[in-house]
């Protein structure tokens, strides 16, 4: 198990997870948000191949249209 900051709050997580991974278990569309990591956006078609270490900063965005 490794501890990692999403959207900074402490969260515990399993060994070699994937941002992809992490995005299905919390139950988000991977299309419909913009993932950072540790600072750095991840490109989508990245997010399987993106694993998560001890200490990393996720943050995951959603953007809202509105008038």
């Amino acid at each position: 198990m490794v501890t990692i900051k999403l959207n900074d709050k402490d969260t515990i997580v399993e060994d070699n997870l994937s941002l992809l991974k992490l995005l299905e278990d919390k139950k988000i569309v991977p299309e419909t948000v913009v993932v950072a990591l540790n600072l750095n956006v991840v490109n989508q078609t990245d997010l399987y191949k993106t694993f998560l270490a001890n200490g990393d900063k996720v943050e995951v965005l959603r953007f809202v249209a509105g008038g």
